[in-house]
């Protein structure tokens, strides 16, 4: 079997990600830019470890425009599966919001993501939200997730709660189905549930987090090894520590 060539970051994504970046700095004076620096123990996404459960450095940027229109654009450092191991995940995203109400904000945005090395991989999705002070929920559609040939639909509900004037307790569930749209392949589908939760706290400099990320639900062999294809290593329940600056 030939073995994909390893190359750069899908140019599609970079040039996305840069056109959002460049559009942040020529807008309006009431625009707002923010970023955050993070390392977090091990880089669990919707559940599935995408550093083979060691560390990750990772970065993230956002424009909120003045009339509701948002960008960005994130990465992080990751271990997939071979042929591709080590490399970065790079995504850029966009989209409009709205308030409804004092409290309650709604949002329809779309995301891509690419990979060094696993290009394979890189996949795009839409999604619509909701969000309080205290509780956010979105639903996303990929017509091939992670680049399979398989259409995806993500749940999830995030919360936060205080405690103290400076520590969070914080609480996430997700859900996943996805479904094979392969014509020559029989279909199947799986369902996977993960869930983090634990504690938030603020600090002069830095943010840090302490949570046990699980997974669960109903799949080809067990939940520790949903998404092995894509990262060559199981994702058992774990804890994950997560210390952040924003800038």
């Amino acid at each position: 079997m030939v073995q994909p060539r390893r190359r750069l970051v899908d140019s599609s994504a970079v040039r996305c990600a840069a056109t959002l970046l460049l559009w942040a700095f020529v807008t309006g004076a009431n625009a707002q830019i923010s970023g955050t620096a993070s390392i977090v123990s091990d880089y669990r996404y919707r559940g599935i470890t995408l550093s083979d459960l060691k560390p990750a450095a990772q970065i993230g940027l956002t424009y909120d425009g003045p009339f509701g229109w948002y960008a960005g654009a994130f990465a992080s450092t990751v271990r997939l599966a071979p042929p591709a191991g080590p490399g970065i995940q790079a995504m850029a995203f966009t989209g409009f919001a709205s308030r409804l109400t004092s409290d309650i904000s709604v949002e329809a945005g779309g995301d891509y993501s690419a990979f060094t090395g696993a290009a394979g991989d890189d996949y795009g999705e839409a999604y619509l939200g909701v969000a309080s002070d205290k509780l956010s929920a979105r639903i996303y559609y990929s017509p091939r997730y992670y680049g399979q040939r398989a259409s995806a639909w993500y749940g999830e509900i995030n919360g936060a709660q205080p405690l103290t004037e400076r520590v969070r307790l914080l609480a996430h569930v997700g859900f996943l189905i996805t479904r094979t749209t392969d014509p020559y392949a029989p279909p199947v589908e799986q369902h996977i549930v993960d869930g983090r939760i634990g504690l938030g706290a603020d600090f002069d400099l830095f943010h840090v987090e302490l949570v046990w990320v699980g997974l669960g639900g109903s799949i080809a062999n067990n939940s520790a090894n949903a998404g092995y294809r894509i990262t060559g290593s199981s994702s058992p329940n774990t804890v994950v520590l997560t210390l952040s600056r924003q800038f």
